[in-house]
């Protein structure tokens, strides 16, 4: 597998695509979710890595309660550690080093996490050295397309050379609603139906596939 064009800029997603958080955030859900009374049994709580915690919680328990279930979200995030209750994905350290002494890209982040934890995360990793930029959800961004676009308008980059490598459907849509290009790994939280179906690329299900198609 080759890719056509020549790309300058490679924006990684972080949950599902460098990073394995499902324990931390899923636990996060959780309590959350049973504070408020939700049956958690019944919610496919894959489906909540990626969008921003604002549409999630509007689904989940209601516009109402959405703010407060948000800053229950951080707080339990935070008092349970979850953001140390995960782990890299097997070739994810050995991608990130190949691509970085090949010295043919620069690295960014764009996760739909809320920015503070993905910045913790990268240096709990030991990986903050590999990336130029580290861009996440704020309170005046949330989807990915938002935090694409910023990132992409902060520095400067031809929207052209860039391209995006995430696990779900929104890394893909936001990719795509931003004039850029996409790679879907098949290994995360995404469904791959849905991953198919989006139209990247290309589509990848190991760090190690990646690698041989970036270089």
């Amino acid at each position: 597998m080759k890719i056509a064009k020549t790309y300058k800029y490679l924006i990684f997603d972080f949950d599902g695509t460098l990073n394995n958080t499902s324990p931390g955030i899923y636990a996060t859900f959780t309590a959350v979710l049973t504070h408020f009374g939700v049956d958690v049994s019944k919610v496919d709580l894959s489906r909540h890595i990626g969008p921003p915690l604002s549409d999630s919680y509007t689904r989940l328990v209601g516009k109402e309660r959405c703010d407060e279930a948000i800053a229950l979200h951080k707080k339990v995030y935070d008092q349970t550690d979850a953001l140390h209750n995960s782990f890299l994905y097997d070739g994810i350290r050995e991608l990130l080093q190949e691509l970085y002494d090949s010295r043919k890209y620069v690295m960014a982040i764009a996760s739909s996490k809320f920015e503070p934890h993905a910045v913790e995360s990268l240096r709990y990793h030991g990986l903050t050295n590999y990336f130029f930029a580290v861009y996440g959800q704020t309170d005046k961004r949330g989807f990915k397309k938002d935090v694409l676009r910023q990132l992409v308008e902060d520095c400067g980059w031809d929207k052209d050379k860039c391209l995006m490598i995430g696990d779900t459907l929104h890394d893909i849509e936001g990719a795509r609603d931003c004039g850029i290009d996409a790679v879907a790994v098949t290994y995360g939280f995404g469904k791959r139906d849905e991953l198919q179906n989006s139209h990247p690329i290309a589509l990848v299900s190991s760090p190690k596939e990646l690698s041989e198609l970036l270089l």
